[in-house]
């Protein structure tokens, strides 16, 4: 019988564009369009205008506490590891943070 090579040494292992991973018709597409519908530019202006780091995006934020609420997650320690492990959240937590490896933290999203 033949057998495939482990070759754990590859290029790549996901492909680029993480949408593909997801599922046609998941609920994280109205999750999207629900936050997408909400005016947060105050909240947001709050954060702009302060020093240090920048703060996460509120919406993304939001997406994430969203999704987890749907999918009965209540812990701020089990969001954020969601955010590192589940496709879904890696795609609710934009292009951005998965490009620089940052993800939110679970401080920072038990104080959204």
């Amino acid at each position: 019988m033949a057998m495939r090579n482990d070759n754990m040494v590859q290029s790549k292992i996901l492909p680029l564009d993480i949408s593909e991973l997801i599922l046609v018709d998941p609920i994280c597409y109205l999750v999207i369009a629900i936050v997408n519908s909400i005016d947060v530019s105050d909240v947001e202006k709050k954060y702009r205008s302060t020093a240090g780091n920048p703060a996460y995006s509120r919406r993304m934020l939001l997406r994430l506490v969203i999704m987890a609420s749907i999918d009965a997650v209540w812990s701020s320690r089990k969001i954020a590891k969601q955010a590192h492990e589940n496709v879904v959240y890696m795609y609710l937590t934009v292009d951005e943070n998965r490009i620089s490896g940052r993800f939110p933290s679970l401080r920072r999203i038990a104080k959204s």
